[in-house]
C-alpha cells in the first residue's frame, strides 16, 4: 500500500509538472475518433502488432484530462508468461484511472533482455491509442527495472514522442555496464559459494539457477556461509531490504539484512 501510493504520487508529480491535470484533453483528429474516457465505467483495448507483441489501453470512467502513461513493464524470463502490462500494480492502476489518465503499454514480443524489440513495440502501442482515440495532449513514458532502461531509450529514440519520463528503478547505467556488474557478484558466488554454478556460456539456465539457489540457501546456514554471501551481495550493491511489504530491518540487524539481500 505504502508502495503504490508513493507511485501514484510520483506519478502525479510529473502530471502535474507538464500541465496533465487540465480537463481540455485530447487533441482533435479528423476522424472522429471514440472518446476515452467519460463512459462511466472503465473501457479496455487488447490488440496484437504486427511483430506478435500485445497490448493493453485503457481509459478512465470519467473525465480523461488528456494525459496517457506509456508503461514499460520489467525482465520477463523466457519461457513465463507475456501479458501486456499499462501499469506496474492494481492500486496504482486505480488511483490513476479515478484520477482521469490514461494507460498503455506492450507485451514486447519477446522476453528476456528485450530492449531492441520493446522500442518500437512500445511506439506502435501509442500509435494504436492515438489511431483510436486521437492524439494525447500530454505523454509521459514510465517504468519499472528493465522498463526503467526502455523508458530512458524511449525519450532518447523519441523524443518528440513524449513529454516527460519517469524510470524507476532502472538499470540506467546500460545494459554493458549492468551485466558487468552482475558478472562481478556471480564470480565470487562461484568462487566463495559454488564452483560448479556457471557464470558464462550457460548450457542449462533453469537448473544451474536452481543449483544457486540451493547453494545460497545452504550457505545462510552458516556464520561462514552469511559472509560470503555478504560479499557476494556488497559485490552487486543488492540492499539489505527492499521489499515495502516487509518492515525494514534495523541498522545492526545483520543477519535479516543479509537474509534479504541474498
Amino acid at each position: 500500500m505504502v508502495r503504490s501510493k508513493k507511485v501514484a504520487g510520483l506519478a502525479l508529480a510529473a502530471g502535474l509538472a507538464i500541465g496533465g491535470l487540465t480537463a481540455s484533453t485530447a487533441g482533435t483528429a479528423a476522424a472522429s475518433p471514440p472518446a476515452c474516457g467519460g463512459s462511466g465505467s472503465v473501457s479496455t483495448v487488447d490488440g496484437t502488432l504486427a511483430d506478435g507483441a500485445t497490448y493493453l489501453l485503457e481509459c478512465p470512467a470519467g473525465t480523461w484530462n488528456g494525459t496517457l502513461y506509456l508503461y514499460s513493464h520489467g525482465y520477463v524470463r523466457p519461457g513465463d508468461p507475456n501479458p501486456p502490462h499499462d501499469v506496474g500494480d492494481p492500486l496504482t492502476r486505480l488511483w490513476m484511472l479515478d484520477n482521469g489518465y490514461a494507460l498503455a503499454g506492450s507485451s514486447y514480443a519477446s522476453t528476456g533482455w528485450a530492449i531492441a524489440q520493446a522500442l518500437p513495440d512500445q511506439i506502435n502501442t501509442l500509435n494504436a491509442f492515438g489511431s483510436r482515440y486521437g492524439q494525447p495532449k500530454t505523454t509521459v513514458a514510465w517504468g519499472h527495472s528493465l522498463g526503467g532502461i526502455i523508458t530512458a531509450g524511449l525519450v532518447q529514440d523519441y523524443p518528440k514522442r513524449f513529454d516527460a519520463a519517469l524510470p524507476m528503478c532502472g538499470v540506467l547505467a546500460g545494459g554493458v555496464a549492468t551485466w558487468n556488474t552482475a558478472l562481478d557478484a556471480e564470480f565470487a558466488f562461484q568462487k566463495l559459494i559454488d564452483p560448479a554454478v556457471q557464470i558464462v556460456n550457460i548450457t542449462n539456465p533453469m537448473a544451474n539457477l536452481q543449483a544457486a539457489e540451493v547453494a545460497g540457501a545452504e550457505a545462510q546456514q552458516t556464520p561462514q556461509g552469511q559472509a560470503r554471501l555478504a560479499l557476494v551481495s556488497a559485490l552487486a550493491d543488492t540492499p539489505g531490504w527492499f521489499d515495502p511489504g516487509s518492515t525494514e530491518p534495523a541498522a545492526s540487524d545483520y543477519a535479516t539484512q543479509g537474509r534479504d539481500s541474498a
